[in-house]
């Protein structure tokens, strides 16, 4: 069919560094957001759609909203589990999950919850999601029942 896999999730594992932490060792909050941005960036390409596939076609996932939970802090030279994972398929955007843990150890750290466009980058226009994932997802699929089209 699309050769995807199954599930639409990766789990990437990253090491903490100095520049990921304030004074007292402790990761930063907007360093949480660089951690998802690579995994986020590794999902996409896992499937179908990588760095050098955006850079070719002119078509680029770009965030829209961001909704993050601190639950409990990181710290210098751990090492993190994300996993990240596509939840929600709509028109032209698409939600993707993740969350943050210690690597080895159940306790989630932070959850995070964004919302993606997709743009031509040489307009700006907003185009289809791909249509790839559309096919190998349709359990993803927003119901049209009850939403504002407008926002699909």
């Amino acid at each position: 069919m699309t050769g995807l896999p199954p599930e639409p999730r990766i789990q990437t594992r990253l090491k903490v560094y100095y520049f990921d932490t304030d004074a007292a060792g402790v990761v930063h909050n907007v360093a949480y957001l660089r951690l998802v941005e690579v995994a986020r960036s590794e999902l996409a390409e896992k499937l179908g759609w990588s760095l050098g596939e955006m850079g070719r076609s002119g078509v680029v996932p770009v965030l829209m909203r961001t909704e993050i939970d601190y639950l409990r802090p990181a710290r210098l030279g751990e090492n993190l589990l994300i996993e990240s994972r596509l939840t929600r398929l709509e028109r032209l955007r698409f939600v993707i999950e993740s969350s943050v843990q210690k690597e080895g150890e159940p306790a989630v750290l932070v959850r995070c919850r964004q919302t993606l466009v997709t743009v031509r980058l040489a307009d700006g226009r907003p185009q289809a999601v791909p249509q790839s994932w559309v096919q190998a997802y349709p359990h993803l699929a927003a119901s049209r029942t009850g939403s504002n089209p407008a926002q699909a």
